[in-house]
Parts: C-alpha cells; structure tokens; sequence
C-alpha cells in the first residue's frame, strides 16, 4: 500500500483512496482491477481538489447537482436516490427526491431507537416487558437465526437494559452482526411488532411519516414488505438528536439516545465529532445508506443522508455491485459534507 507519509497531499486527505490503488495493483481478476478502478474514479471525481473550484461563480466549476450526477452516473441505469443534506434546524442546502421512500436497512434503526427510549424513558436501566418472548424460538423475530445463533442471541441479550439493546443494536456496544440485528428484531417485539412499532415513530414527529418498519432484521424483504424510509424523514430524526431538542422527551433521554450512537472522529478528514449509521443491503435491491450528523468546531451541526438502491447487479456480480455501490454512497457523503461548508454551494430546493 501507498505509504501515508509518501501519498501526494490530495490523497493524504481521503486515505480510502490509497487502499483502493493497492487493491488494484494486487487483484488477481480482471473484474478485481476493474473494480479498483472505478471506486478511485468515484472518489477522485468526487473530492474537491482546491476548494476554489466548487464557487458556481468560478469558470471552470460545474454546479454541485451536476457533480453529483458525475458521481451517479456509473451506476447505470435504475439507480434509485434519496439525499437530503442541511442544518439540523431549517430548510436544507441540498436534495435530491428527498420524500422518496428507499430500503433503509440498517439505517432505520436510529429512528427505533428514538421510539425505545421515548416508550421507557422512566427506567432505561430496567429490562423492557417482553424481552423474553421475543427472544423465544417460536417469535418471528428468531426465525432468520440457526439455533447456535439463537443461543448467542439470548447469552448476549437476555435480561438486558434498554439501554443495552440501544447500543447493541446501533453498533456503539460491540456484538457479532447475528446479536446486532437480533437487538433490533427483538426491539421491534417488545414495541408491539412492525406495524406498532411504525406507528409509534408517527406519533412522536409527524416529519418522521415517511419512516415504515414491515418486517424483522434479516427476514424475507419480499413477503411482508421492506423497511424504508424516505432521506428527508430520516434526517428529521437525525436533526432531532443533532439538535438535542424532541418534544416530550427529556434532555436526559436524549443525551442517552445520542450516546447510543456510533462516533467517529473527523470522518473524511472533516475535523469535529461524525455520528454515524450506515445500512446495507446485497439482496436485490441492493442498497447502501450513509446517515448521521456531523458537529462542526464553533459552528451548528449539519445532518446528512445519502440513500441508494440498485434494482439488481446488472452484468457485475453481486459482491462487485454492492462494494460500488458503497464506494459511490461514500464518495457522495464526502463531497457533499465538503463542499457544503462553502456557502454559495447551498442551493435550495
């Protein structure tokens, strides 16, 4: 791999980009190197080189929408998209067909997680009602699991706080990824199931109606229906947190809902704290979800979510489709959070 201390400067300010050329020198396939290729050209395309070039007013820039179709437009055609960038008060700077409703996949569960806590915001630390039964072998929320699986599952879960199973199933406390989805199956029991569970999140902010939970973690996404979500009502409950402002919900249970979500510090070389939660998806549609908000030094948080979905893999194969996907997803998140910070590239909706 390239040497961080040797990388040209441009590279030193997106560090994937380093790790996708070696991957690129070591394939083994044609499809590998291919591949490689095209995420550096993603990323590259994506990330702005001398700022001065982003300023609509400037001869040689393109506007950010259009930049953002450079980004799009290897994905091919059938491309779904839902981004929706923007203070955590306030109209956004930047969309696109933001009230569609995508696959949310993991993404979904910070909007769970609000719902959780506001249900048994009295005693956090207590085990929620029901824990045991949607913990069961008989419970839907168990069937996608192996009985070994099961059994981890309830070693990790039984008995545990609300607070817990936040954490557990928005990845800030570790767990294999079988635990990690369980959490959020068992969740959704204990608030009645999907369609109680989607009810409770209408009730708590009208702006997050665009929010549907039809199935368990890991079930079938064809026979009861798939998770979604639009990328303006995710970032409503992102810009809630952000905010540290829900009504009826205390400042300590907020502060607790923020805890519970993963936190990566100047996340694409952005200096300040990233809160972050992604999803993904390699079943068709394939989907990608890059969401979280982002607190800027001395300046006001800005939230972000980037939504993704590719009907099939085309000509690619599955795994090749979904890592473009991704590297496309990521690359987009990025420059949006850059070039954001510059004024004149906020266009309104």
């Amino acid at each position: 791999m390239i040497p961080p201390e040797s990388a040209p400067p441009f590279l030193k300010s997106f560090p994937e980009v380093p790790m996708l050329l070696d991957r690129l020198v070591r394939s083994q396939t044609i499809s590998g190197a291919v591949l490689a290729v095209q995420c550096v050209f993603l990323v590259l395309i994506a990330w702005p080189i001398e700022v001065e070039a982003l300023g609509p007013d400037s001869p040689n820039a393109t506007s950010l929408d259009e930049r953002v179709q450079e980004v799009l437009q290897p994905l091919g055609d059938g491309l779904a998209v839902s981004v929706w960038v923007g203070p955590a008060g306030g109209a956004p700077w930047f969309v696109r067909n933001p009230e569609v409703a995508l696959p949310s996949a993991s993404a979904i569960k910070t909007a769970y997680l609000v719902a959780l806590f506001a249900r048994f915001a009295d005693d956090l630390d207590a085990t929620p009602p029901g824990l045991d039964e949607a913990l069961s072998d008989h419970h839907p929320a168990m069937t996608p699991y192996t009985p070994e699986q099961r059994d981890d599952i309830r070693t990790a879960l039984q008995g545990a706080s609300v607070r817990t199973l936040g954490g557990v199933m928005m990845g800030s406390i570790d767990a294999p990824n079988h635990v990690y989805n369980a959490a959020a199956s068992a969740i959704t029991a204990i608030l009645g199931g999907p369609d109680a569970l989607t009810a409770a999140i209408h009730a708590i902010d009208p702006a997050f109606r665009g929010i549907v939970a039809r199935r368990y973690m890991l079930a079938p996404r064809n026979v009861t229906g798939d998770n979604e979500a639009s990328a303006a009502s995710l970032a409503a409950v992102l810009a809630r947190l952000a905010a540290g402002e829900l009504p009826g919900v205390s400042p300590e249970t907020l502060a607790a809902m923020r805890d519970a979500v993963i936190v990566q510090e100047d996340l694409h070389g952005l200096q300040g704290r990233h809160f972050v939660k992604g999803g993904s998806l390699n079943s068709d549609p394939i989907t990608r979800v890059k969401s979280g908000w982002w607190e800027r030094p001395e300046l006001g948080p800005v939230v972000l979510t980037v939504m993704l979905a590719r009907p099939n893999p085309g000509n690619q194969g599955r795994a090749e489709a979904a890592e473009q996907l991704d590297a496309a997803a990521s690359a987009l998140s990025a420059m949006l959070l850059e070039a954001i910070q510059d004024e004149s590239n906020r266009p309104q909706p």
